[in-house]
């Protein structure tokens, strides 16, 4: 019993020293502290004092060799306290305060001496990943990735920075602004599309942004429009107008834009907004067309009459001149005037060159029963312009036909007819009025048997437009049976039956013989590259859409495709990136893109974070209390 009690005894008498010595060692944190001046104190020698004896209490403590460190630095001898910093760190490699420390030490001692400059950009990297939020480490960070010429390091901590939004003063500006700043110009030097976009609209992200901040925008905004990113042209520019909302020309610029992506109303309103600013003739020309591509001809039409005349007087965008001639005698055309037109076109003695013009006097001269008059201007286009559209249907008509004799005189006419029917048919379709052209391309399959199958294709794309898609493929097939051959109907019924989840096989045959005949057109080579991509063969669709992109930037298709098919390859950005181009333009399966590029950035966006170390178990510590800059760091950077 007396060995049992003994051994009790000594148990307690353990434990109670140990929590003896626990709180000695927090009460010297507490009076260490004080000392220090970033304490309050001004001694840090005694709180370094105070702090080793800490150290022989509790030998791993992370923080007690941090806070010696701290009141060593703070005591003037910088070489000292680099050893406790490493030793902080090494026993609490979580700590991002420590981390922090050692950093700035080691940032300190490469103005003396460059050598350690690896070691000091190692120490930050682990500070940045877990004190994200903290603007000196990752400035320091980015100076330092600067001087070793790791530009793509520097780029993102200078990104880093410019995020964080710091108000401090560096080189004598705004440290937000100079990072940003720098960022973009690492961006321009190492062509990242994204990290510049970012850095320019993070200069611009102000009330009142310097002049170079906005030349910087228009910059970017124009090179946007060069590299095919429509969409986010369009952004900076509208951006540009917050901050110049009285000039024009951008407001002209913001509707080009939307005019080349087929958003015809917004292209209007836009252009209206500058017109009212500053009228010109280039804005006039380019509203009347927006009415004319919305199907408003009659109000279009009043605009080309008073233009026409200013042009010519005033010899203002006369390169302008021949097209807004030619959209003034289609506007007349097609709003049943052909009569008009005839008196207009006598007027401009300069058309009289131009195969459209010469193609519409042709037109109109049919649509008021004048043949002898239409195959006179057929004779001309023919022999002066073989390849225009509408002189290569009437070199296909029999030579009794086009020849009016009489014995076929009915005939010959009837067949004129039928050409024009076809060629209104096409005017309205360029305008995107598809109930129009299926009205006319029926009347024409009235008129007389289908005699090739451009006819065909037509009706089938007006079908497709207006959502009619099984009646598509039926005319389709139809062609097939009229020319088996013929490349675009190839292509076109390959892809329907892609789209329609049709026989591979068959399309994939299709397909390829188009190719063979057409190797240079994007659709084919577009068709071609999705076949790859059923096929599961990414790396060789990949190859094929990127041909079709070559070879038709402004395809929303094309890039939509290749995206699906970067998807596949697990090239997430570059995805993004074709998508992004894509959603400029507006096509039937854009809300269903947008949905796709929402999940697409989310998913990219969670696995930069994986890369960055961002959600990994060594995610960013929340230090327990504000961390204040170390000694020779504030407010001024």
């Amino acid at each position: 019993m007396k060995i049992l009690s003994a051994l009790v005894v000594t148990v307690f008498v353990g434990a109670g020293s140990a929590a003896m010595a626990e709180e000695d060692a927090r009460a010297l944190m507490l009076q260490a502290r004080a000392l220090q001046r970033r304490g309050g104190g001004d001694n840090p020698g005694g709180a370094a004092a105070l702090y080793r004896k800490v150290i022989a209490l509790e030998p791993e403590s992370s923080q007690a060799y941090l806070r010696l460190s701290e009141s060593i630095m703070e005591a003037g001898n910088l070489p000292a306290a680099m050893e406790p910093a490493q030793r902080a760190a090494e026993l609490d490699p979580k700590s991002g305060e420590a981390w922090a420390h050692l950093g700035l030490l080691r940032y300190y001692a490469t103005q003396t001496d460059p050598t350690t400059l690896p070691e000091t950009a190692t120490a930050l990297r682990k500070a940045a990943r877990l004190l994200p939020a903290d603007p000196e480490v990752n400035t320091r960070l980015a100076e330092v990735l600067d001087t070793q010429k790791d530009e793509e390091g520097a780029l993102k901590a200078w990104l880093a920075v410019g995020r964080l939004h710091p108000t401090a003063t560096y080189h004598n500006r705004v440290l937000a602004e100079y990072a940003w700043e720098r960022a973009m110009e690492l961006a321009v030097k190492l062509k990242h599309y994204d990290a510049r976009r970012e850095a320019v609209m993070g200069l611009c992200d102000k009330r009142f942004p310097e002049q170079r901040s906005l030349r910087f925008l228009e910059d970017l905004a124009r090179d946007q429009v060069d590299a095919g990113f429509l969409g986010h042209a369009e952004d900076s520019f509208r951006l540009l107008a917050q901050y110049v909302p009285q000039e024009p020309a951008i407001f002209e610029n913001i509707a080009i834009i939307q005019l080349r992506t087929n958003r015809f109303d917004a292209a209007l309103a836009t252009l209206t907004k500058a017109e009212a600013m500053h009228q010109t003739t280039r804005l006039s020309f380019n509203v009347a067309l927006c009415l004319m591509k919305l199907g408003r001809f009659l109000e279009a039409e009043p605009r080309w009459h008073d233009l026409l005349p200013t042009m010519g007087a005033a010899n203002e965008d006369t390169n302008l001149l021949p097209s807004a001639q030619v959209l003034y005698a289609t506007c007349m055309l097609l709003s049943g005037r052909p009569q008009d037109l005839l008196e207009h076109a006598a007027t401009w003695p300069a058309t009289a060159d131009n195969p459209e013009m010469l193609s519409l006097r042709a037109q109109a001269l049919i649509a008021l029963g004048d043949f002898k008059g239409a195959r006179a201007a057929l004779r001309d286009g023919m022999a002066r312009y073989p390849g225009q559209e509408l002189f290569l249907r009437a070199k296909d008509l029999p030579k009794k036909l086009f020849d009016e004799g009489l014995i076929f005189k009915n005939e010959s006419r009837q067949a004129l007819v039928q050409m024009n029917l076809e060629a209104m048919a096409g005017l309205w379709a360029e305008f995107h009025c598809w109930d129009n052209c299926l009205r006319l391309v029926k009347e024409a399959r009235k008129a007389a048997p289908v005699r090739d199958v451009e006819l065909l294709l037509l009706e089938a794309n007006a079908l497709e437009s207006l959502g009619r898609g099984d009646e598509a493929l039926e005319i389709l097939r139809e062609g097939q049976k009229l020319n088996p051959g013929h490349p675009t109907l190839q292509n076109n019924l390959g892809f329907s039956l892609l789209d329609r989840g049709g026989d591979l096989t068959e399309a994939t045959r299709l397909i390829q013989a188009a190719m063979a005949q057409d190797p240079k057109n994007s659709s084919t080579m577009d068709s071609w590259g999705w076949v790859l991509y059923k096929k599961g063969k990414f790396k060789e669709s990949e190859a094929a859409l990127r041909k079709a992109a070559t070879l038709s930037p402004f395809s929303p298709e094309i890039h939509r495709h290749l995206g699906e098919a970067l998807l596949k390859l697990d090239r997430l950005q570059e995805a993004l990136d074709e998508w992004e181009r894509a959603l400029a333009f507006a096509f039937p399966e854009r809300k269903a893109l947008e949905e796709q590029t929402q999940a697409l950035r989310t998913r990219l966006a969670k696995s930069q974070a994986m890369a960055n170390g961002d959600t990994t178990p060594d995610a960013p510590e929340t230090p327990a209390e504000p961390e204040e800059p170390a000694d020779g760091a504030g407010d001024d950077l």
